[in-house]
């Protein structure tokens, strides 16, 4: 049985949570004025961290008012924005065609869509839009859609792929598990409660993990140097609390959610993680 003590988010990831609320908001007002092409990669990090800030304060309002599936599937899109945010920090243009492959593939299935309904019209219109996405593919190159865990693993954030799919079992989509999740009987009422409590603060912690996750590559591809290195120290924060975490091995040398290749290109120049300015 899980200890209900343990359930609850305590002052002290709380404060976390909220610490990390206002890196993001400062990362945001620095991203809105910014202005570029569909070619840099900077412009994708700040459409995805766009999306990323909205996002958190949607969970987070969702979250306060015990909305708990519906805050659930917030989460589940913050951390995909999060696994992109980091992918496009480390893969640069590569990350770019990803994205064209993914759109090309979308339309493709639309069209498949339109013709299938008989709707003349906006099967030529589809057709006339990816022949105008394609021509900018590499030779040789095909329309794909996003593999999750191929981005997560080259974002350096494997973790978030794991939450991703949890998420996507047990609560985001209307499957098995969640939907009999609302049952009880059968002498799991009780654990189903103590899950649902553990979800409870797990799931705000998830929610922390991924804003600051993009946070930290956001400001690196923006040279937000401050807001990176608060972001360091957040991070050195998330790393102890965890330690009490369900499921946390017991402690040992801790395991560093900073980067080896951020912290390399820090201290070459390119990424300050100085203590911030007062």
């Amino acid at each position: 049985m899980i200890d209900a003590e343990g359930l609850k988010p305590t002052k002290e990831e709380l404060a976390l949570y909220d610490d990390i609320s206002e890196l993001a908001k400062a990362l945001w007002n620095k991203t809105t004025g910014m202005r570029g092409f569909n070619t840099d990669p900077k412009m994708f990090s700040n459409a995805l961290f766009k999306r990323l800030w909205s996002n958190h304060k949607g969970f987070t309002l969702l979250w306060n008012n015990h909305f708990r599936v519906e805050s659930d599937i917030v989460l589940r899109s913050g951390i995909e924005a999060a696994i992109c945010i980091s992918a496009v920090y480390e893969m640069r243009e590569d990350f770019l065609l990803l994205m064209r492959q993914d759109a090309a593939a979308t339309l493709q299935g639309q069209i498949k869509m339109y013709r299938d309904e008989g709707v003349d019209k906006m099967v030529r219109d589809t057709e006339s839009a990816l022949r105008l996405l394609q021509k900018g593919f590499p030779e040789g190159t095909k329309a794909a859609r996003l593999d999750w865990k191929t981005l997560a693993e080259k974002g350096g954030i494997p973790q978030l792929y794991f939450q991703h799919r949890h998420l996507s079992g047990v609560s985001s989509h209307v499957t098995g598990l969640s939907v009999m999740d609302a049952m009880g009987g059968e002498g799991m009422d009780e654990r189903q409660e103590e899950l649902r409590k553990h979800s409870r603060k797990m799931h705000l912690m998830s929610m922390a993990c991924a804003t600051l996750h993009g946070s930290l590559k956001h400001g690196g591809m923006i040279d937000a140097h401050n807001e990176v290195a608060q972001a360091a120290a957040l991070i050195d924060r998330m790393n102890e609390l965890s330690w009490d975490w369900p499921g946390v091995p017991e402690r040992s040398e801790p395991d560093v959610i900073l980067e080896q290749d951020i912290q390399e290109q820090a201290a070459g120049g390119n990424i300050n993680v100085a203590a911030p300015d007062s």
